[in-house]
This record gives C-alpha cells, structure tokens and sequence, in this order.
C-alpha cells in the first residue's frame, strides 16, 4: 500500500540521516582526541628538549668539558656549541 511504501521511504530518510549525524559526532569527537593526544606528546618532547638544553648549560657552567657533557645529554658537539653562543 502507499503509506507502508510512504513510510518505509520516510524511514530510510530518518535513518540515513540519524546515521550521517551521528558519523559526524564521531568524527568529532575523534579529531578532537587525537588533537589532545597530539599536542600533549607535542608538549611533552619540548620539554624534554629544553630539560635537556637546561642541563647542558649547566654542566658548561661548572665547568664541565664539551665531550662530557655530550655524552651526558646526547647531544652533539656541535649542538652543544650553538647553544651555548
């Protein structure tokens, strides 16, 4: 009949359309973690980073010789010098 025809069309219409939402909510929500989750690990190497910068001009302002501190940090000789210009 036409309205079980009417109704089953109006229900793929709901349903696509209950299913488009709710794939962009998850989406969302997705993007949204992920950029979280990026920018903590993002955060966390810059400190990392500058913890170890901090450490090298330390070493070098007791006096400590480049190559240990090298070995110390793992940075290169060559960082080493460019951070302590």
């Amino acid at each position: 009949s036409t309205a079980k025809l009417e109704g089953l069309t109006e229900g793929r219409a709901e349903g696509r359309a209950e299913g488009r939402a709710e794939g962009r909510a998850e989406g969302r929500a997705e993007g949204r973690a992920e950029g979280i989750a990026e920018g903590r690990a993002k955060g966390l190497a810059e400190g990392r980073a500058e913890a170890i910068l901090a450490t090298a001009r330390n070493l070098k302002s007791m006096g400590f010789p480049t190559e240990d501190i090298s070995r110390a940090t793992g940075l290169t000789i060559e960082d080493i010098l460019n951070i302590l210009r």
